[in-house]
């Protein structure tokens, strides 16, 4: 089994090429959703939270999500506290699914902070979705309805695409139209399927 780690930066299209993946027979962890999953009711990370944070961030069971927002934003200390207690529950859900889906011929982790978090040293392949800076900017402030200076501010928080580059194997750009980063997308889970 390869185990592949699909990462992007904000709006480059890596939920898209994570669905299309699944919709090819290549189970896909997704850390977002586990992550929400982790801060909802009954989640494993809300005594956690509480505990760490007080109870200001967590409403009828669930983690008020614009309140950790607001302080996560503007304060790595508390970021990295909120991290801390997310990112070993995460993982260890993540070997949990790994583990179920063991006789596939390749597992993909769907993580926007793979390579930050230093989870693509857990992964045989980085595949990268890219777009270019510019790209990406426009495709913030339209889907966010954001303005330029603060998806340019967003953008400043994260490592940039032109960085993860870097790490990956598989770069697929996501630039152009769809069809054409779908056929990247094709050739390699032929490649990692031996389709």
């Amino acid at each position: 089994m390869i185990l592949i780690g699909l990462t992007g930066g904000m709006a480059s299209g890596k939920s898209t090429v994570a669905k299309y993946i699944k919709e090819n027979g290549i189970p896909v962890f997704d850390a977002d959703a586990c992550s929400h999953e982790l801060t909802g009711k009954g989640g494993a990370a809300i005594d956690k939270i509480i505990e760490t944070f007080g109870n200001d961030f967590v409403i009828d069971g669930v983690m008020n999500r614009k309140k950790m927002a607001e302080l996560v934003f503007h304060n790595e200390k508390e970021r990295e506290k909120l991290e801390k207690i997310l990112l070993a529950l995460i993982w260890e859900n993540a070997e949990k699914f790994i583990q179920k889906n063991k006789n596939f011929p390749a597992v993909a982790i769907d993580a926007p902070l793979l390579i930050e978090k230093n989870w693509h040293k857990k992964v045989d392949e980085v595949w990268l979705v890219y777009i270019p800076v510019a790209e990406q900017i426009r495709r913030v402030m339209l889907r966010d309805g954001m303005t330029e200076e603060h998806a340019r501010a967003r953008l400043a928080t994260q490592m940039t695409t032109d960085e993860k580059r870097k790490f990956a194997n598989v770069i697929i750009d996501n630039s152009g139209k769809l069809e054409e980063t779908l056929k990247i997308v094709d050739k390699e889970i032929a490649r990692v399927c031996k389709k």
